[in-house]
């Protein structure tokens, strides 16, 4: 399965990536960095970002088969990632060079995660919405933020509303207005935030409570989901 996380405007969805990754059920989810403004996760946790996504998007230029593993790092909080460099010019061609592969390529071997970072009209992940199964997006229920999710294009018919935060109305008010199913309503955990981002050490139980469990509730649901046989757009 493939799952796109983004935002419109707030911030968050590294984070709510790595969540997801980390609880996946069955088997552990990957995260793949392809934001285009860079990533975050190498500096965080100060590993390199060779290997990562511009080895993969090099590796998946070629004719022979695609080694992920040797793409992946293992972070100290136990999620495995492919990481992106912290530039914007070197993760944005990265990512448009994988954005130009077929995803069964690279996404074939495990459920994989993708952390697009902030949807711009010009991103280079783009193409990369398309061939995902859900697009899940990180935003606050504030008029304002609600406003941006309406007035962005989104793939309708697979993505969904991550609420962080006390939302101003209800779910089903939201999904009428907005058009899009909320999937979540997340209360923002800065435990877990900050074993993701690395600077608290990662417990046995951190995965169990929280922001992670709310998470995978929603991996749970997730996994269930059949494909969708239609692509339409607004």
């Amino acid at each position: 399965m493939l799952i796109a996380v983004t935002s419109i405007k707030s911030g968050g969805c590294t984070t709510f990536a790595a969540a997801l990754a980390a609880v996946w059920p069955s088997e552990p989810g990957l995260l793949v960095e392809a934001d285009a403004a860079g990533g975050d996760l190498g500096g965080w946790h100060g590993v390199p970002d060779t290997p990562g996504l511009a080895t993969l998007a090099n590796a998946c230029r070629s004719s022979g088969p695609v080694d992920l593993a040797a793409h992946v790092t293992r972070l100290p909080c136990g999620i495995d990632v492919v990481v992106a460099a912290a530039g914007r010019p070197q993760a944005s061609a990265a990512v448009g060079l994988l954005a130009d592969t077929e995803p069964a390529r690279w996404a074939k071997e495990r459920p994989t995660i993708l952390d697009v970072g902030r949807l711009e009209p010009s991103s280079p992940a783009l193409p990369l919405l398309e061939a995902t199964d859900v697009v899940l997006v990180v935003t606050r229920g504030d008029v304002l933020s609600l406003k941006r999710v309406f007035d962005a294009e989104l793939p309708t018919d697979r993505a969904q509303l991550v609420l962080v935060g006390e939302p101003a109305y209800r779910p089903e008010e939201i999904a009428a207005t907005v058009g899009l199913p909320v999937a979540v309503q997340l209360q923002w955990d800065r435990h877990s935030a900050e074993v993701i981002a690395g600077t608290r050490r990662a417990r046995r139980a951190w995965k169990r409570v929280g922001m992670p469990a709310t998470a995978r509730t929603l991996a749970l649901t997730l996994a269930k989901t059949p494909e969708p046989q239609g692509r339409d757009r607004r």
